[in-house]
């Protein structure tokens, strides 16, 4: 079952400033932040962005996310689909899921196309990144907290 938008996600050349933008302007909290290599092929597959690397800062709002991606190796050509995840500007809107493998059946079942099957990521949780009918990248995202009951 679908229980809500999530987060949206947003590309940008410089993820530290634009974090103090909502930081300070948005009184958004720093929920984390990772970093992803170019051997990553679970996560750069399941974002259409392989050979890809760069970080990732979590930003929390009383009623919603902020996902902020900072590329900082991209292949040189890049075809159309990744470029779409890639380029600066918002590049994906999350919604949360109860149960990430059944919404990924219902909704592949539907005609939604996805970039790779779910991932289980190693803090928990689990998630799939798709297209909708206009191609816009759609991620459906099991929270770790939903994942370990």
């Amino acid at each position: 079952m679908i229980i809500g938008m999530h987060h949206v996600g947003v590309v940008t050349e410089d993820a530290d400033r634009l974090a103090g933008f909502y930081r300070c302007n948005f009184f958004a909290e720093q929920l984390g932040e990772f970093r992803w290599g170019p051997g990553d092929t679970a996560l750069t597959t399941r974002l259409a962005a392989a050979g890809s690397s760069g970080r990732i800062v979590m930003l929390g709002f009383a009623t919603g996310r902020l996902e902020l991606f900072q590329f900082e190796d991209l292949p040189e050509r890049l075809p159309d689909r990744q470029l779409a995840v890639a380029k600066p500007g918002f590049n994906h809107v999350c919604f949360e899921v109860d149960d990430c493998a059944a919404e990924f059946a219902r909704l592949k079942a539907l005609g939604m196309s996805f970039h790779a099957e779910p991932l289980t990521m190693p803090a928990g949780g689990v998630f799939a990144y798709g297209r909708d009918v206009d191609g816009n990248v759609v991620e459906i995202l099991q929270s770790p907290q939903l994942t370990a009951s």
